[in-house]
């Protein structure tokens, strides 16, 4: 027992500081690919599609590039550099809108006070990076949540070989695989409490307090919002040819068009089977949102508990919650009770922010409770914040079915992309994650963005 904790601590110690240098990578990232949005027509006009796109791209549709980029040019650091970068797409996408949100929100007699009285230096450090941590603080728990829950995908790199890192994820793997039971739940507990951890001692207190960073590191992050944007298109163009140039030279079994297109034909064919799961997540998402809302409508002490509940459902992977699950339910239902950790957070968080703006006076004074109450007063008032985070959640879903398929044994198009990188097919690996990429912006571009505003027109 205790070497199984032991080991299950410095598994998780290791994969907290990958998590830790992402998220670093994260916000840095995040600053200047933001201000630089804000600042240039041209380049928000560009990076706008691409972000969405890339929010939408599932772990999986990365490993190519973490495997032919960052393991064979980097022999003997590369699966680090692999597990972070792909840690990184997990945790990434919230916090860059949530800095450009912040930028372009920022009131214009800020920004004209601060050029009237200083120079661009301190207006940058102290008027621009103090903006954006609150977004910034908000979104952590998230990312990080989301990212621990791919965190098994991050740690095993599988496409055709395998790369497997020593962290949390691939020792519970591991474990359940040799019959460790042992080994595996006392990584499982760990890994939730230290979660539990984090959030109280840190998180919650980012999120409450919105600390700010002392003047020099605020100047530093300052003078690389200037010129941060160079050194990220710098990365963004030899990260690209290095993906090409060592993915043809270290991949025979890249698609010719046929192949390509037969691939697209298979995939499309298992779209159905995963937006079926899909639309149930988001039922139920939706549902739980309502009910975490009323709680906290009836009772606002609870609202931390309830958020914290929810972050740490969320942040639970798919392959330590399938122990539990699969011994209680098969098939159908273990697919979306596996697929709702990874999708629910959004619904919750976001229509839990609502409860501020529900006419609680309104009710009493009227009398109105029971379903009058739930039907013409809290759906109404959190209907905008509801649609929010079921947009968040359709494509959290989709990203989610690739664990949760294959764990669940059914048929699908996240079982589909699973199986073609266990095998290496990267012909049917890319049009799978082309296909899940496509519908997901295709939805989120001609329903969701109009859902979203006409719910923003209730705000």
């Amino acid at each position: 027992m205790a070497w199984s904790v032991a080991l299950a601590s410095l598994a998780l110690l290791a994969t907290f500081g990958r998590m830790a240098a992402a998220l670093l990578v994260t916000v840095a990232l995040a600053y200047a690919i933001a201000y630089a949005m804000y600042r240039s027509r041209r380049v928000e006009s560009l990076m706008l599609p691409v972000l969405d796109v890339l929010q939408s791209v599932p772990i999986l549709g990365f490993f190519p590039v973490a495997l032919y980029v960052f393991v064979y040019v980097f022999p003997l650091a590369g699966a680090e550099v692999a597990a972070v970068f792909l840690i990184f797409t997990s945790m990434a996408w919230n916090i860059i809108f949530s800095v450009y949100q912040s930028f372009k929100t920022l009131p214009r007699e800020y920004l004209e006070m601060a050029r009237l009285y200083l120079n661009e230096r301190l207006e940058l450090g102290h008027v621009l990076v103090p903006a954006a941590l609150r977004g910034i603080y908000y979104n952590i728990p998230i990312s990080w949540a989301n990212a621990f829950f791919f965190i098994t995908a991050s740690e095993v790199i599988t496409l055709g070989t395998e790369v497997k890192l020593f962290g949390i994820g691939s020792l519970v793997v591991e474990s359940f695989d040799r019959g460790d039971y042992q080994t595996a739940y006392v990584g499982i507990a760990l890994g939730v409490l230290g979660n539990v951890a984090l959030y109280l001692t840190l998180w919650r207190r980012l999120t409450r307090e919105v600390p700010q960073p002392p003047g020099a590191v605020a100047e530093a992050l300052g003078a690389w919002l200037k010129y941060g944007w160079h050194v990220v298109a710098a990365l963004a163009a030899a990260l690209l040819f290095a993906a090409v140039y060592y993915g043809v030279g270290a991949s025979p079994s890249l698609p010719h068009l046929a192949e390509f297109l037969r691939g697209v034909a298979v995939s499309a064919a298992e779209v159905p089977l995963t937006l079926l799961r899909v639309l149930a997540v988001m039922a139920l998402s939706g549902a739980v949102g309502l009910a975490a809302l009323y709680i906290v409508v009836r009772n606002p002490s609870w609202e931390t508990a309830v958020l914290l509940a929810v972050s740490l459902l969320s942040s639970i992977p798919a392959v330590f919650l399938y122990p539990l699950l699969g011994a209680l339910v098969r098939g159908e239902a273990l697919a979306v009770l596996l697929l709702l950790p990874g999708a629910v957070v959004y619904a919750v968080l976001n229509t839990v922010a609502a409860w501020r703006d529900v006419p609680q006076d309104l009710a009493r004074a009227y009398g109105i409770g029971g379903r009058a109450y739930l039907l013409h007063i809290l759906i109404p008032a959190s209907l905008p914040y509801l649609i929010t985070g079921l947009l968040t959640t359709w494509g959290g879903a989709w990203n989610a079915s690739i664990v949760a398929e294959p764990l669940a044994g059914v048929h699908g198009l996240g079982s589909l992309m699973a199986k073609a990188a266990d095998r290496g097919d990267m012909p049917l690996l890319l049009a799978s994650v082309a296909v899940m990429t496509g519908v997901v912006v295709a939805v989120n571009k001609y329903l969701w963005k109009r859902l979203y505003e006409e719910a923003a027109r209730w705000r």
